[in-house]
């Protein structure tokens, strides 16, 4: 089973697809298949397609910068010796700051991108990954605030990478926030370090104890990031080659007003840190099972978070697609009921019954981009039928909304009632 077999079956069965689609959505594209996404897309490879993530839509513009974390204090569970992580910064600067246009991915992981997306049914060679660009600006200053920027974190799905939800990173982070997304290493599929070092997955064996560590992990590389941001807002620079920080970082960050939002396993991973750290004052799950394991089709018994199972006493919004719901709903993951029933602090449900599991992810602001070098229907089986400008859309809306609301405390009616703008996007009572 390819790599994507085994996370699409272990985390988006319920989610993601229904089985047969699911089947398709994950074969090689070397299978003998019926599946669209068998086809060679009708780009010509000699032709690459270049694309580049949407604007922002903010009244900041986007600086970036990346760095490379080691936390002494732990052992790596996966490989051993220190922990590494790789964090990337999005925040406000100057609107007439100069500099080059970060690039989506690190020129290291275009051949891991590739073989990642042959699974899916592209053509090596069709799409220029290395060329496309975030709006970010490399390395500009930070933009001056009078009490510091609010903080939020970001946490990729497991197995994936930061990089595939940047357009989201990059447009809250227009909106008057310092964002840092996280890419868990060896247990993500790949994460590049400074000096081309390409760290690769390791295989993941499910059991009760093997997820109990995955989750602890990742609540733990959390919990670092957050230590090392408020080092920097005192001055220091934590990046393990030293390599110089954008001015402006030192008092730039109010480390009082502090969220935490996530896709799949890492909207886990936002609960479960919420529940652990004191410091995270609002949180969101993209479609994300807030339980430790994960019942059939893996025969694990049915673990719920601490945060499911004691729930939480901050603000917390629920953003869902086929099979997770307070609400019984087909294919019924029972760990949104728990948090719901236990849920003490402000809470909301919005369901995309249009959407997929992916729907949250970059590729409803790339994949229209590609044009015909994507393989037909691919979108369909990431996205589902919802419109791809509504899913970026509402997807960016919905969140500065909320932490809008919760740290900086602006008042929005966006969670009072549906929203013409995003008709697809469901208010669960």
């Amino acid at each position: 089973m390819n790599r994507l077999a085994r996370i699409g079956t272990r985390f988006a069965a319920t989610t993601l697809l229904s089985l047969a689609t699911l089947t398709a959505f994950c074969a090689p594209a070397s299978a003998a298949s019926a599946s669209p996404l068998s086809s060679p897309p009708r780009h010509g490879a000699s032709t690459p397609k270049r694309f580049d993530l949407p604007p922002t839509t903010g009244p900041y513009r986007v600086g970036t910068t990346i760095l490379h974390l080691v936390d002494r204090s732990r052992i790596d569970p996966f490989v051993g010796g220190p922990r590494e992580i790789m964090v990337t910064i999005a925040y406000p600067i100057q609107p007439h700051a100069q500099g080059p246009r970060a690039a989506w991915v690190d020129p290291s992981l275009v051949g891991e991108i590739e073989a990642l997306y042959d699974d899916y049914g592209f053509v090596p060679g069709s799409i220029d990954w290395a060329g496309a660009r975030r709006p970010a600006i490399e390395g500009a200053a930070l933009k001056p605030s009078p009490r510091g920027w609010p903080v939020v974190l970001f946490s990729p799905g497991l197995q994936f990478f930061r990089e595939l939800y940047s357009a989201s990173v990059d447009d809250l982070a227009s909106h008057g926030y310092v964002v840092a997304s996280m890419t868990h290493t060896y247990e993500a599929f790949f994460a590049a370090f400074p000096g081309g070092r390409v760290a690769r997955g390791v295989a993941l064996t499910e059991t009760v104890e093997s997820t109990q560590m995955w989750l602890d992990t990742r609540v733990a590389d959390s919990r670092f990031v957050l230590d090392v941001l408020s080092a920097i807002n005192q001055g220091h620079n934590p990046d393990a080659e030293h390599r110089r920080l954008p001015a402006g970082f030192r008092g730039g960050l109010d480390l009082s007003r502090v969220g935490f939002f996530g896709h799949s396993y890492g909207g886990t991973t936002a609960a479960e840190t919420m529940f652990f750290d004191r410091r995270v004052d609002a949180g969101i799950d993209f479609d994300g099972q807030l339980s430790t394991t994960y019942g059939p089709p893996q025969n694990l018994p049915y673990g719920p978070t601490r945060a499911a199972r004691f729930g939480l006493d901050k603000p917390f919004l629920l953003m869902g697609a086929a099979g997770h719901s307070h609400r019984p709903v087909p294919h019924q993951d029972p760990s949104w009921i728990d948090f719901w029933a236990n849920q003490r602090g402000w809470k909301r449900e919005l369901q995309l019954p249009l959407g997929l599991h992916f729907s949250f992810s970059d590729y409803p602001a790339i994949v229209p981009r590609l044009g015909d070098a994507a393989p037909a229907g691919f979108l369909q089986l990431a996205n589902g039928s919802m419109p791809a400008a509504e899913s970026v859309a509402g997807s960016r809306a919905y969140v500065r909304a909320f932490f809008d609301l919760h740290l900086k405390h602006r008042p929005t009616r966006l969670f009072d009632a549906p929203h013409p703008a995003y008709p697809n996007f469901e208010l669960v009572p």
